[in-house]
């Protein structure tokens, strides 16, 4: 006798097989940029250059040496998050002491006192601190306030992620493989906060000199010098966005000139504007804009020379240079010498060891 048949499973509802099965979709719809809203600059030329603003649902690096505007940047967008489609406050979690609380407040409208409240600051002194605060920041964000005078969070502000990784971590192979790991930590954190919530994250970077070859890393020139992002190939594979800040000043008219480049993005080809740092932002300036305002403002100074020709003329001043302690090289900014004083660091690392290795031998 055969046994019964046995009874097939209970149809599952369509509600929830629908929620399973795998549907047709155009992958043009999957882009950051078609799908996820955007975070405006505050400015229409940048906004241009990034098609609309930052992403949400994606992890944008922001890379350039000091100066160059990465923390008023961000400080910017901050401000700009409550007054934009998103409404949402912003998480600012800093590394450089101390948070620049004057220029944000100097930032902020004067028609909107309470736009302060929906600014969240907390300081992260290592990478396991700032696993910490993206915990709780998953936290509350899964489960937000119900308070009426607070937006939801949907902007998280790092700066800056290179300042976490430089004083505690050696160049031996297993300090380089646990600060990868960290890396992918960190990066697996944010990206599951952004996809999941819909958040726009910010992650700025320094940059690094590079002597020869590049690695396959980002490479361009800035204040005269051939830099790199900082922490590598490992971190550029972490983020979905890089935007390079590049900064040069003209010799003749003492003027900064500053450049945005997209060096990748999902959605975006690789172009780049310029653009000024001013008392009230960060706006991007056209070709022609930079023109007339490079022209008016070497008129301004030939008028102020023509003045102090009355007066006692005193010498220019004279360029600092910056001499290295372990040998005889010069540098010109303070940046080039830290980076040459790395290479002292290592190479007496590896004396050491080697001098200890002789003492265990005899």
């Amino acid at each position: 006798m055969r046994p019964p048949a046995p009874k097939p499973p209970a149809a599952a509802s369509s509600s929830s097989y629908s929620q399973r099965e795998p549907r047709p979709e155009n992958p043009l719809l999957l882009l950051p940029s078609c799908r996820a809203a955007k975070l405006s600059l505050g400015c229409p030329i940048l906004d241009r250059l990034l098609s609309g603003g930052l992403p949400a649902a994606s992890v944008t690096e922001i890379a350039g040496e000091s100066a160059s505007g990465k923390t008023q940047l961000c400080l910017q967008l901050a401000l700009l998050a409550p007054q934009s489609p998103l409404s949402a406050s912003a998480l600012f979690l800093h590394s450089d002491l101390p948070f620049p609380l004057h220029r944000l407040r100097r930032l902020a409208p004067k028609s909107r006192p309470d736009i302060l409240d929906h600014v969240l600051v907390a300081a992260a002194h290592s990478p396991t601190d700032l696993l910490s605060l993206l915990s709780r920041a998953k936290r509350l964000l899964a489960h937000p306030g119900r308070s009426p005078h607070r937006l939801p969070i949907r902007l998280i502000l790092l700066d800056s992620i290179a300042s976490l990784f430089r004083a505690d971590f050696d160049a031996s192979p297993a300090d380089l493989k646990r600060r990868s790991a960290l890396f992918f930590q960190i990066s697996a954190t944010l990206k599951e906060l952004a996809y999941r919530h819909q958040c726009v994250v910010v992650v700025t970077n320094q940059v690094v000199d590079v002597v020869e070859g590049d690695a396959g890393n980002t490479v361009a020139w800035s204040s005269g010098r051939r830099v790199s992002p900082a922490l590598g190939i490992a971190w550029a594979n972490c983020v979905n966005t890089r935007l390079f800040l590049t900064r040069e000043v003209d010799g003749a008219s003492g003027i900064a000139m500053r450049r945005m480049k997209v060096a990748f993005a999902p959605h975006l080809p690789e172009r780049a504007c310029e653009f000024v740092i001013r008392r009230d932002g960060v706006f991007g300036v056209e070709q022609a804009e930079r023109r007339t305002e490079s022209m008016d403002m070497q008129m301004d100074k030939d008028g102020l020379n023509l003045n102090l020709t009355l007066h006692q003329s005193y010498p220019p001043r004279l360029p600092t240079i910056f001499s290295c302690s372990c040998c005889p090289q010069k540098f010109q900014s303070a940046q080039a010498l830290g980076g040459h004083q790395n290479t002292h660091k290592l190479q007496h690392h590896f004396g050491k060891r080697n001098r200890e290795a002789k003492y265990c031998k005899d």
